[in-house]
């Protein structure tokens, strides 16, 4: 049984678009000129403009479809667990996405192949109206919370459920909810169901005055995208390709940001002084940064090689430390480490991933600055499932220590893949709790 929308006419709903809109056209004067700029000096912000715009190709209606919506990089891959349950469950529904940034785009078309991908629309009532009345779906699901009004009251207008999966609220987010609902008459009443990440969540769209019956906690769906299985096969197999040598031991530094690479090279200095088993693999989390980081290698005078020249090696030439130099692979390259540094937290970036080394059963570590990992950080350190650090002496001490005991290593990202293991299943969840919002076409039949 589908819940209702709350009940306002066609004409409240316009005039609340029009007050938006004009607010929206004023603050677009303001900025005029900067606007004009980045359009005419920067591709990405050009990127898409026509769709964004709410202009789609024409689209044969074959029968019922939702739209997903994910920001950028992390919610499209975030969303695949649940489009393989939505295909399984309802396979007659079509599986349409969009997404907000470039990259988004690029990476939903590469893990989505088949799929209609698009720019979701600026939140102006013509361009939001138009793009719904293209896409004609069921419902929209929301791969991350977006108080878009216009959007919002255009769903409303038309009765699609808008429904956000794999919720989070942080304390600064939800600070500024509160201030927003004071300006913004009733926008998250127009969202049906909330399925969010964990109680605290919960208890925060509860303030923001969120009906109970329709917050649900789900976990996280991040856990559902992490390989779990057949690790041993899988680490045989990267090790292998890298030319990384049955006796010989890995310390992998992924995803890292400027100056992390330097540091992980001193610590592997004084690493190898005692452990010469041990080689180094650095994967930038910016590929336009690997000729930095490669002449930062250089002026160390430190043997590198590229991922990619590694076939190039003559057989005496083994070089300890590698530079991936390649896409798309690191999630898989974890399983070659013993020791795993996840970047991006050794500075205030936030911190990348964490969850795919340990998915992989690595000895976790990373530095104090992972705000946006927060829950996986908790629930991994609740487990004594990793090792958080709070500057570059820490991490030299406990990799260190680490590599002294590698039972202790072991045991550590044993317990780190039981974590995941345990977790895994917020897909299954969810789709329990939106099933009720669409129909089959046989049952309608």
């Amino acid at each position: 049984m589908r819940a209702e929308h709350p009940r306002k006419s066609r004409a409240y709903i316009r005039l609340l678009q029009f007050v938006y809109n004009l607010v929206y056209l004023v603050i677009l004067l303001l900025i005029l000129p900067f606007l004009v700029f980045k359009l005419l000096t920067s591709p990405k912000h050009r990127a898409g403009l026509v769709q964004r715009m709410g202009i789609l190709e024409p689209w044969p209606y074959h029968g019922p479809r939702i739209w997903i919506h994910g920001v950028s990089v992390g919610e499209v891959l975030a969303a695949k667990s649940l489009v393989d349950v939505l295909d399984r469950e309802l396979p007659d529904h079509e599986v349409v996405i969009s997404t907000t940034t470039k990259t988004g785009q690029q990476v939903a078309r590469e893990h989505y192949p088949g799929r209609r991908i698009f720019y979701y629309p600026l939140d102006f009532s013509f361009a939001t109206r138009r793009v719904l009345r293209r896409v004609r779906p069921e419902a929209v699901i929301l791969m991350e919370l977006e108080i878009w009004p216009n959007f919002l009251l255009s769903t409303s207008a038309v009765d699609v459920p808008v429904l956000l999966v794999n919720g989070r609220i942080s304390g600064h987010s939800f600070r500024r909810y509160k201030i927003l609902q004071r300006v913004i008459p009733e926008p998250l009443d127009r969202i049906f169901l909330y399925c969010v990440q964990t109680r605290t969540y919960r208890e925060r769209f509860l303030a923001l005055g969120v009906s109970p019956d329709r917050v649900h906690v789900t976990g996280t769906m991040k856990f559902d995208t992490i390989n779990t299985e057949g690790v041993e096969e899988v680490r045989r197999e990267v090790r292998a390709g890298l030319g990384i040598a049955g006796d010989e031991r890995v310390l992998l530094a992924g995803s890292t940001h400027p100056t992390e690479e330097e540091t992980l090279y001193d610590i592997f200095l004084s690493l190898v002084s005692e452990h010469p088993e041990y080689r180094l693999i650095v994967v930038p989390r910016h590929p336009e940064r690997l000729a930095e980081a490669e002449a930062m290698f250089v002026r160390r005078q430190a043997p590198v090689v590229r991922k990619t020249a590694l076939g190039n090696q003559d057989a005496g030439d083994r070089r300890p430390v590698i530079l991936v130099d390649t896409m798309g692979e690191l999630a898989k390259i974890y399983a070659a480490a013993d020791i795993a540094f996840v970047g991006g937290s050794l500075f205030p970036h936030g911190g990348q991933n964490m969850m795919e080394p340990a998915g992989l059963g690595r000895a976790v570590v990373f530095g104090p600055h992972i705000q946006n990992f927060q829950e996986s950080v908790d629930i991994l350190l609740d487990g004594d499932a990793a090792k958080m650090v709070r500057d570059a002496s820490e991490l030299e001490e406990v990799i260190l220590s680490l590599a002294n005991d590698p039972e202790a290593a072991e045991a550590m990202g044993a317990r780190a893949r039981r974590i995941v293991i345990g977790h895994k299943g917020a897909s299954e969840r969810i789709m329990d709790l939106i099933r009720p919002h669409f129909t089959s076409v046989h049952e309608a039949d």
